[in-house]
């Protein structure tokens, strides 16, 4: 057997790879590396090839070292895989090989880590087996993630009819009305469409106080995905107005709930409702097994960041996933200590901002749930095809024997910015 490893520039043999492969991920994809270019990064794409077959992949950014200030002459960078490396198993010889022609790069490139975030989580049945060949290989464990560690997952197998039955009553009602009141759901068409999803966008993240990229990065994306058929803009309409939108992307059998975004008007006719459902129709329709809601707090209590964002979310069914932890390769300590020192910092801070917040607006969406909850219920009568919902760990237990995989798709690689990503909409 000869194990090489070489740079891949098929995009069609690196994305066959990892759709063929139940770790395999969004962020891992061809497209994402070209997106990262985009931005201005630098990129590799490495192969692991045994005897001419592709037996893993592992997508390297190059990324410059945010110090708090300039040092003349000293320019360091740190690499980053997000929810890769992707490879066969634990004990592959793939994963080593990587890893050591990844050591190799980060000497070029004077990288003060590598840094991996790939894509296990707790319903792997080899987790732990994971963990140990990480470990064993020289990382540590970095408690600080770059992309959020938990995410909601809806399967989406089921019959649209059957999803709609397992939601929570309110939410099955806030879909049916938000149709009775005139909401209309249709795909964009025009760039005027691309530029009301825009700025429905920037409303949203000025409101929730969260990140974005520019309406050209965002129809970047869309090109790159879109051209196969694997993405799609859902704008929500009322009498002419875009008051909701969404974008997903779908890669392999899986589908990310992207971008989304709300109006601050008309909020009473619960669009994201009747959006959300038609996103999960049109998953469906391409073959998609699992819907990705993305990221949720990694500690599931009131207070936390995109607590409310968790609370819309679980509305719709589904369960929790959780990534193993951030993995560090360090190649210099020192620096790598006071960085990471100030990124502990800067969280730190965020997180004490953001709980008051968070807080606040889990209290109005009670009180605003409870008010809904008090009006009469609408008389919803059953379908044959209706069903009880699965419990959490029977969902859980059934994706692991599938051996699916999820996660977020935040863009920006700064360990200490808040990834770009949909907000509350209760």
């Amino acid at each position: 057997m000869t194990l090489t490893i070489q740079e891949i520039n098929d995009r069609e043999q690196w994305n066959n790879f990892l759709t063929s492969q139940p770790r395999g991920h969004l962020l891992q994809s061809y497209e994402w590396g070209e997106l990262n270019k985009y931005l201005g990064g630098r990129i590799y794409r490495l192969g692991a090839l045994e005897d001419g077959r592709l037996t893993g992949v592992m997508l390297l950014t190059v990324n410059p070292v945010p110090l708090p200030a300039r040092i003349p002459g000293l320019k360091l960078s740190w690499l980053y895989s997000a929810r890769g490396p992707t490879v066969e198993s634990p004990d592959s010889p793939a994963l080593s090989a990587l890893l050591e022609h990844a050591h190799k790069v980060a000497r070029k490139e004077r990288a003060v880590i590598l840094r991996i975030e790939p894509n296990i989580a707790d319903d792997d049945p080899n987790e732990h087996a994971w963990l140990a060949a990480y470990s064993k290989i020289g990382f540590r464990t970095n408690p600080i993630a770059v992309h959020g560690r938990r995410s909601w997952v809806l399967d989406i197998r089921p019959s649209a009819e059957e999803l709609l039955a397992n939601f929570k009553m309110t939410w099955r009602q806030n879909v049916r009305a938000a149709g009775r009141k005139g909401v209309i759901i249709r795909e964009a068409s025009s760039d005027a469409d691309f530029e009301a999803y825009y700025e429905l966008l920037k409303v949203t993240s000025e409101r929730d106080a969260f990140f974005i990229h520019s309406l050209d990065y965002h129809k970047e994306i869309y090109r790159h995905f879109a051209s196969k058929g694997d993405a799609v803009l859902y704008i929500a309409e009322h009498e002419g107005t875009a008051i909701a939108a969404k974008m997903l992307i779908r890669f392999g059998d899986w589908c990310w709930d992207m971008f989304g975004a709300t109006s601050n008007e008309k909020r009473n006719l619960k669009p994201a409702y009747l959006l959300q459902y038609t996103c999960f129709q049109w998953a469906q329709a391409r073959g998609c097994s699992y819907f990705d809601f993305r990221t949720i707090p990694e500690i599931l209590e009131p207070g936390e960041e995109m607590w409310g964002v968790y609370e819309y979310k679980k509305g719709f069914g589904g369960f929790s996933r959780l990534n193993m932890p951030t993995q560090d390769y360090v190649y210099r300590p020192l620096i790598y200590t006071l960085w990471s020192r100030l990124v502990e910092y800067r969280r730190a801070k965020r997180h004490q901002e953001r709980q008051k917040v968070e807080l606040e607006r889990s209290a109005r969406g009670q009180v605003q749930r409870k008010g809904e909850e008090a009006k009469p219920a609408e008389q919803i009568p059953a379908t044959p095809k209706e069903q009880p919902q699965p419990a959490k760990a029977k969902q859980k237990q059934q994706a692991g024997k599938n051996g699916k995989k999820p996660q977020e798709a935040g863009s920006s690689p700064i360990a200490d910015t808040p990834e770009e990503t949909s907000s509350p909409v209760s």
